[in-house]
């Protein structure tokens, strides 16, 4: 890491964020092997109007989904996919996201990647790219295809008439929705948030897929058009603890920074300025959210705000 940046990431180490580790670590630490989410919506959710079912249109394995539209959301609300972390626990997300869905009248979609039909980080984060082999799996059966027609099931389930979706990742799902965009996903995608991910697909063939564009198939990473996609790297400043049960600990991983804030810091200077040095369109940005740690409930207020363009939150600091 460069001097200039591990200056900045002193900084905010030191700006009151330590005690908001404790709390947040204490309160809502993983554990990455639990993989029970119901099989039926809680009496509780039902009573706020969610529901579940079981999406199979597609080619890959049957995946359960979670959402919410709550009462008085017009048909030409915006539908909000939110792709939970590494626990697959699509349920607590949903729960999370249901007074922010209340209030702002959108339809928040939670696909819930089961660990029997996605097992591990290559079948959910990396999208099932590329097989054990190294061998790129074919385009439809990838984890990534499941979303544009899992859209317009939703769109047929439920009438809705938006012709674009929003995407919001937390954890391991901010690692599935950048590199769903940085692959050429996404025909109809309007706007996407990559918040607090563990790992990132940097962009150059230092790293080997997942962590870089070396050994990825030839026309995956398109620069141009998925820098064109407006995408925000949002990241929680009190983020910050190395020693986090979850966060992703390959080489490659690690060599990207010591956390979560460190890494996302890292990655949105780097796709900044390997845009520039393109001389491309940069559609992304990178915002912090003040005091808030590895936490799906309060990352999303900020999310949806993010979202629909309302957001002030201090943009991320450039290296000097």
């Amino acid at each position: 890491m460069n001097r200039p940046l591990a200056l900045t990431l002193a900084l905010l180490l030191l700006s009151g964020c330590t005690q908001a580790v404790a709390q947040d670590r204490s309160r809502s630490a993983p554990d990455p092997q639990r993989c029970q989410t119901p099989q039926s919506v809680p009496d509780a959710m039902a009573a706020r109007g969610v529901q579940r079912f079981v999406f199979s249109g597609w080619s890959g394995p049957a995946l359960p989904v979670w959402y919410v539209r709550p009462a008085g959301t017009p048909a030409s609300a915006p539908l909000v996919f939110v792709f939970h972390g590494v626990r697959r626990d699509a349920d607590r997300y949903l729960s999370e996201w249901l007074d922010v869905a209340e209030r702002e009248q959108v339809v928040v979609v939670v696909p819930e990647f089961t660990c029997d039909g996605f097992p591990g980080a290559p079948n959910y984060n990396h999208g099932r790219l590329i097989d054990r082999s190294g061998r790129a799996v074919p385009a439809s059966e990838r984890t990534f295809a499941v979303i544009e027609p899992l859209f317009d099931a939703m769109r047929e389930r439920e009438a809705l008439t938006a012709p674009t979706y929003w995407m919001l990742g937390h954890s391991a799902g901010a690692q599935f929705v950048h590199r769903y965009i940085m692959t050429g996903n996404g025909r109809r995608l309007e706007r996407a948030v990559s918040a607090n991910a563990g790992s990132y697909m940097y962009p150059d063939d230092r790293f080997a897929w997942p962590f870089g564009t070396r050994t990825l198939p030839d026309g995956i990473w398109v620069p141009e058009r998925a820098y064109a996609v407006p995408m925000t790297i949002l990241l929680g400043t009190a983020d910050n603890d190395p020693d986090y049960p979850s966060l992703p600990r390959e080489p490659e991983a690690m060599e990207q920074g010591p956390h979560r804030l460190a890494r996302g810091l890292a990655f949105s200077n780097a796709t900044r300025a390997d845009a520039a040095r393109r001389g491309l369109p940069y559609a992304w940005d990178c915002r912090l959210v003040p005091g808030v740690g590895h936490d799906n409930g309060r990352m999303a207020p900020a999310g949806i705000a993010v979202l629909r363009q309302t957001a002030t939150l201090q943009a991320c600091p450039a290296p000097r």
